[in-house]
């Protein structure tokens, strides 16, 4: 019961936010990997607010030429029960833009067993605009991860030595307009092969993006 009540809660937050949102005007967002929702910012609060996550963080210059940021940001993904932390430095110079984000994601969960309740990722990600063409390349590495103790009722930071996809690759290429963009990409989960010296992967899948602008 009490959980049927937080997850009410929180989609009546998102529901709130997505209409404090419509009024500064902002861009609607669907996508067939991230579903949908409102993005946009306000000064230095970005946000990007809808279903199955939604997010909410600050990006502030480091210089006066706005070219070193700091960005930190958190959300929850309701369709994996999971809420996330990112901290990353981003550097943006003319149309190049370079990001090392770090993340620590963790859920809740109800179990006897030692089990797997976050992860530790540390990653890369560039972009680069070419008159309305926009290409970006991301990638994530989990280093460390937590594991929940039944015994102690902890979870206890670890590297996990079982073989698990450890690394994510995204990339996506925009054509962008000043009223709307389009997206196609690509994402996958890889795990390395020491024995054939190549990756393998794990989920992946190409997918499709949009967005428009709206005010109300």
């Amino acid at each position: 019961m009490l959980s049927k009540v937080a997850l009410k809660l929180r989609i009546l937050l998102v529901c709130l936010f997505i209409l404090n949102a419509l009024s500064f005007g902002a861009e609607f967002y669907f996508s067939t990997k991230d579903g949908m929702g409102i993005t946009g910012s306000l000064e230095s609060i970005i946000y990007f607010l809808g279903f199955p996550y939604s997010e909410i963080g600050f990006k502030l210059p480091l210089d006066e030429n706005r070219t070193i940021f700091l960005s930190t940001v958190g959300g929850y993904d309701f369709g994996k029960s999971t809420y996330f932390l990112r901290l990353s430095s981003d550097f943006q110079v003319e149309n190049i833009a370079v990001s090392i984000p770090f993340e620590l994601t963790t859920k809740i969960v109800d179990t006897n067993e030692p089990t797997e309740t976050g992860r530790f990722n540390v990653g890369l990600s560039a972009s680069v605009n070419f008159e309305n063409m926009n290409l970006s390349v991301s990638a994530y590495y989990s280093a460390f991860y937590l594991f929940y103790d039944p015994a102690f009722n902890v979870n206890i930071p670890t590297v996990y030595t079982d073989d698990i996809f450890r690394s994510l690759l995204n990339v996506k290429m925009s054509y962008i307009q000043p009223t709307f963009s389009i997206s196609v990409g690509y994402f996958a989960s890889l795990r390395w092969l020491s024995y054939r010296s190549s990756f393998i992967t794990g989920e992946n899948s190409p997918y499709v993006e949009a967005r428009i602008k709206v005010r109300f």
